[in-house]
Formats: C-alpha cells, structure tokens, sequence
C-alpha cells in the first residue's frame, strides 16, 4: 500500500530590503549627514584659521630675525624711486622719510645708483611721471624679508627684453653696505624668510608683490603695519587699538591681519583707520567683516572667536 504525505508549503527565503526599509535607511543616513558634514566643516575651519596664525606666527619670526640682524625693524610704509636722476632722496617729504628709514637699515646707503626695484627693465617706478613706487603693508614686508627681485638671468645688471616676462625671483640684499640692492654679485645676505611665489600677488599693479596667507580661495593679502620699532604707527595705516581707542595692539612691534575666508579685511589698509578691539567682545553690525579676521595679537582663533 502505498503511501502519501502530505506536503506543506516553504516560503523562500526573504532577500534584500522593503522599499519602505530603503527608504527609512536613506532618510537615517540623511539625517546623520546634516549633522556630520558642518561638524566636519566646523573642524577643517578651525584647521585653517589655527594654519593661518600659524603663517603670521612665522612672519613674526621672520621680521625678529630681520630685527635682530639689521638691528631696526621693517617699515610698511616706504616711497622709493627709480629715477636714477635722482640722488638725494629729497625732493618730496616721502621720500625724505623713506631715506631716514632706509638709513636705519643700511647706515652708508648711498641713494646715487639705478635700482629697478620692479625688475622690469624699465626705471619708471609703477609708470607715473615721477617714477616712484610706494610700498605699503604686504608689499614693504615681502621687500625686507625676502629681498630685491630679480629677472637679471644673465647677471649683466639690468633686465633684458627677452627677461621682462619671466617670473621674478628674490634674492635678498647686497652685503654691499653702500649699495645694498644691487642684484649682481655674490656677497649677498639670503632672503630672511622664502615665501611660496604661488601666493605673491600685485594687487595694483606697481609690479611689486605683496603675501597671500593659504586659505582658500584667499586673494586679499595679509595687512602688515609696523611701529616703527616703537616710535609710533603710521598715521595713515589703519590698525587696531585696544579699548581705549589709542592704543595700538602690540604698541612697540606690529601687527599683522589676516582678512580671514571671507577674503575682506573690512578697513582700508591705508584709510588710517583706527578699530577698537577687545578680546572678549563680538564684532558684529557694520564691523561683522572683521569677525573672520586673523591677526598676531591674537592667536589661533579669529578675532570674533
């Protein structure tokens, strides 16, 4: 006799997700991600600001050292010509400042040579009709620090045609106390500090270069003013003072500010501007361009912290 059993259905075996599981699972990762990412834009924010006044840090360094060598500090504030007619340095109160700041510098500087403070062959200055250049803030600090420029590639002391369009190169200064900015020779004192050629720009134009810190997309450069080793800051340098509203933030040194990611300073450098700043207060209303700023006095954070 034969025999039946009876059989009972198997269901197969579930794979994969329900669509309303998918879904569930993908507004979960959603909701993680909004809180992640700015908690991790947060984080590479504050890198970048700590990275920042970590440059003006080594800028701080860079100008003792050019302190201690030269025994004054740098100006950021300097009117030079190129107008090898003129041998005096006399005939503009600029230029007689400038003659008494270089002079702290290089004591037997002789202000009788050709020098193309530009390097581009063409003795003009920034093309004005008096063949001046003015150097202010960034412009003076990368001058000090790194030296006179350079497209002389065939050390024949001037700058050929076929050299005008080359990138220029900054090779420090001339140990030739008489005439410190000759680009030829090898007695040279080397560049105090060797900023990256990628973040040296001419923001107007004179062909001299001025410092860029590294955040991105940065295209303001970093603001320098100088004490002037203490005799007092520039009246047309804008700074920052302290609650008094008179006194300068690092009132005997200098102060250096970045514009921070916005890429606004909120002052005109040379406005001679003087802003009130506490380290404990917010910069906000019609001053909140300056919050992001990042300046040496104080550090790691940006002055609305």
């Amino acid at each position: 006799m034969k025999r039946h059993e009876s059989q009972t259905a198997v269901n197969p075996s579930r794979s994969g997700f329900s669509l309303i599981e998918l879904l569930v699972v993908i507004v979960i990762i959603g909701i993680l991600m909004a809180l992640i990412l700015p908690a991790i834009g947060r984080v590479r924010y504050r890198a970048q600001v700590q990275q920042t006044s970590a440059e003006l840090t080594q800028l701080d360094t860079a100008i003792s050292k050019f302190a201690s060598d030269f025994g004054v500090g740098p100006s950021s504030e300097l009117v030079v010509t190129e107008d090898p007619s003129v041998t005096t340095w006399d005939s503009s109160p600029a230029l007689i400042l400038t003659r008494t700041r270089l002079r702290r510098v290089w004591p037997q500087l002789s202000f009788s040579g050709s020098d193309d403070f530009n390097a581009d062959g063409a003795f003009t200055g920034d093309s004005g009709s008096d063949a001046t250049l003015t150097l202010t803030g960034s412009e003076a600090l990368v001058f000090f620090l790194a030296g006179v420029m350079s497209r002389d590639q065939n050390s024949n002391a001037i700058v050929d045609p076929a050299e005008v369009g080359l990138a220029p190169t900054w090779i420090g200064f001339s140990k030739n106390p008489v005439a410190p900015f000759l680009t030829t020779g090898s007695n040279r004192i080397d560049p105090i500090f060797t900023f990256d050629p990628a973040r040296l720009v001419d923001t107007d134009g004179d062909g001299m270069r001025e410092d860029l810190d590294s955040l991105p997309g940065q295209q303001t450069p970093i603001h320098f003013v100088s004490s002037n080793n203490g005799q007092g800051y520039s009246p047309s340098m804008s700074l920052y003072v302290q609650a008094d509203g008179r006194t300068p933030w690092n009132k005997d040194s200098h102060q250096l500010i970045s514009p921070g990611s916005d890429g606004n300073l909120g002052f005109v450098p040379t406005a001679g501007l003087k802003g009130p700043y506490t380290k404990d207060a917010k910069l906000t209303g019609g001053r909140l361009t300056e919050a992001d700023n990042i300046a040496n006095f104080n550090p790691g954070t940006t002055l609305s912290n």
